[in-house]
């Protein structure tokens, strides 16, 4: 079984989401442009430096009805505390958890009634905030304040209405900082900042149908003038399901242009998975049986490098055996879905390095006589599938109660869980799907109740369709259909209009420099967080001002995108564009000139274009090349077509 090849993830993308029944709910959070956070007065800044931390351990509590809630309780399992890190321009004791909430942000609540109303949604006529059990440590309570605003409405997406279920105003979590096997790091310059949550009605459709929705969603969002730009201010949850399957959350898509990429990914491990769970049914097993135990002392001599150290080190290796699964935890249905890959990232997710199975002891080292050792140990038959996971005495036994979970999950397909999306458009295990005892009530905040007249005086400021705003910059500045999306779609389409006022370049090319240029670069490999706006804005004044020409501009971006320099003039000296004054470049064209006389005589006006090419290879990035072919036809001119 384990020799059978599987399709790739690219050719399952052909998997009809039709067919196998997709269904994707999203989830979209979008911070508010508030000047402070939601329950304190704190600026909204992320601060360079972070010179004060505190450290805490999180625990999960009953809920009012007695439940704990699953995720909170494999979050606890891993043991491991939180490092907060703060300055005291962008948080205060509310973030640290020492002092109530304040007043509810007013700007904020305005903010999301008239989001609500721009969706066509039923206001609440009153606000309760409540209490969101969240114990990853992103939050330093332990719970994150959310509130209803609205329930209902709807999106339109190209002539078709999308339902919307609610919208709510809820704070930020804490910036992840980085982590290591007994600690997270995270700064709380983010923890509190005002974040409206909108929650679509599952969309039964291609993944490209479900990331056009996301797309239309950020575009009405953004009409408000109301909401932050940049990388990090939105990001997408996706709830996504195939037919027999349970749901699926997904979280952290912070990039549009992967949501799609996303949704194939999952559609392909959940069908994958539906195929691995057939041919076990296909076994005739009707219940997966495993065993577990301790098999550190059969490999304290072991031939797998991997063990060897484990062991010497003083870790345990504790062994899961399943009866029937032998061959299938390498099986590949799809290339890169196994379920020997699910095991491994459910240890990762518990602060392991990972497991060893049956199906590649040969690859890990692990011989045929300790394999056939292994076996009489465990008590198991020739059908069995071992997973072997090293790690301290608690971990390693807690890790291996999951995989047993886990493994018990296999005959049903698809488990119900929340995944992470990373960057490469794939998703990785997190923790079990929270249950509903993660709810209760905030009682340090009244509730806030919504007056006529406040939803009155909000609907007055419902912004004109985007489609409206895109039309406009055609009209007024004169831009392609194509450019004046993308400029719309952009973080900088306020910094666009700054410098078209500001400055005496066209707006095409403003905008070609904010938003064309940097994609392409991207495309090439450029992380786009490297070029930000105070590189762009700094390269349309330095073009505008005559310190560079604006061909230079990629090559000037690309410098700073690889971090060989910091800023556009950094750049400038490192790629030597020192500006050409006219008596050089007239040197330069002369030269050119002289060499090609007789293409002149031959070709007369049309020598142009050639000569134009020849003149471009010396002066790139030193002058602009609207200066050089006014230049080069002067010269033309002179010599009368040649002859002079």
């Amino acid at each position: 079984m384990s020799g059978r090849s599987g399709d790739s993830v690219a050719a399952s993308s052909s998997i009809d989401p039709k067919a196998v029944g997709l269904k994707v709910g999203i989830e979209v959070h979008q911070q508010l442009a508030t000047k402070k956070k939601l329950f304190c007065s704190c600026p909204i800044v992320k601060s360079e430096t972070l010179p004060l931390q505190f450290e805490r351990r999180l625990r999960p509590t009953q809920s009012e009805l007695g439940h704990i809630d699953p995720a909170a309780v494999f979050e606890f399992a891993k043991g491991r505390s939180n490092v907060y890190r703060w300055n005291p321009e962008s948080s205060c004791l509310v973030e640290a958890d020492e002092e109530p909430p304040h007043k509810m942000n007013e700007e904020a609540i305005d903010t999301s009634i008239l989001i609500a109303q721009l969706l066509h949604s039923n206001l609440v006529d009153e606000i309760h905030v409540m209490r969101k059990i969240v114990i990853d440590g992103s939050n330093t309570s332990g719970f994150q304040r959310t509130a209803v605003i609205a329930l209902g409405g709807e999106l339109s997406v190209e002539g078709e209405e999308v339902g919307v279920q609610t919208v709510t105003l809820e704070e930020d979590a804490a910036r992840i900082l980085g982590e290591d096997a007994h600690s997270r790091f995270f700064a709380l310059d983010r923890l509190g900042v005002s974040l409206v949550e909108i929650s679509l009605d599952p969309i039964m459709g291609t993944p490209e149908q479900v990331e056009k929705a996301a797309l239309y969603l950020g575009r009405a969002l953004r009409s408000t003038g109301r909401v932050a730009r940049g990388l990090g201010t939105i990001r997408q949850d996706l709830n996504i399901s195939t037919t027999g399957g349970s749901v699926v959350e997904v979280k952290g898509v912070q990039k549009l242009n992967l949501l799609a990429k996303v949704i194939v990914y999952e559609l392909t491990r959940q069908v994958g998975l539906g195929k691995i769970a057939a041919d076990i049914k296909k076994r005739g097993i009707r219940r997966v049986r495993c065993t577990t135990k301790d098999v550190t002392d059969l490999f304290r001599s072991a031939t797998s490098k991997v063990l060897v150290k484990s062991v010497k080190s003083g870790e345990r290796v504790v062994c899961v055996s399943a009866e029937g699964l032998a061959g299938l935890l390498g099986y590949e249905p799809y290339q890169g879905i196994r379920l020997g890959k699910e095991l491994a990232e459910i240890a990762r997710a518990n602060s392991l390095g990972g497991v060893i199975h049956s199906d590649e002891f040969g690859r890990q080292g692990v011989s045929k006589e300790e394999a056939e050792e292994l076996e009489k140990a465990m008590g198991a038959g020739k059908g069995s599938a071992f997973v072997l996971v090293a790690g301290d005495e608690s971990k390693a036994n807690g890790t291996a109660a999951l995989l047993e979970v886990r493994l018990g999950q296999a005959l049903g397909g698809v488990p119900a869980e929340t995944r992470a999306a990373t960057e490469e458009g794939e998703t990785r295990y997190m923790r079990p799907r929270p249950g509903p005892a993660r709810m209760y009530p905030e009682t340090d905040v009244p509730e806030i109740v919504v007056s006529p007249r406040r939803k009155e005086r909000l609907f007055e400021d419902v912004p004109v369709p985007w489609g409206e705003k895109v039309k406009e910059y055609e009209k007024k500045y004169s831009l392609s259909p194509e450019l004046a999306l993308q400029v719309y779609d952009s973080e900088f389409a306020h910094t666009f209009e700054r410098l078209a006022q500001g400055t005496r370049l066209t707006p095409s090319v403003i905008a070609t420099l904010l938003v064309e240029i940097p994609v392409r670069l991207t495309r090439e490999g450029i992380k786009e967080e490297k070029i930000g706006e105070e590189v762009l804005v700094e390269l349309v004044h330095a073009i505008d001002e005559g310190r560079v020409a604006k061909e230079a501009a990629p090559d000037l971006l690309r410098v700073v995108g690889e971090g060989k320099a910091v800023n556009v003039e950094e750049a400038a000296k490192f790629l030597k564009l020192k500006r050409l004054g006219q008596a050089e470049l007239g040197r330069i064209i002369d030269e050119v000139v002289r060499k090609n006389r007789s293409m002149i005589l031959s070709k007369g006006e049309d020598a142009f274009s050639p000569l134009m090419g020849e003149v471009m290879k010396e002066v790139r990035g030193r002058v602009d090349g609207q200066l050089v072919g006014e230049a080069l036809r002067l010269r033309l001119r002179k010599r009368g077509k040649g002859k002079g």
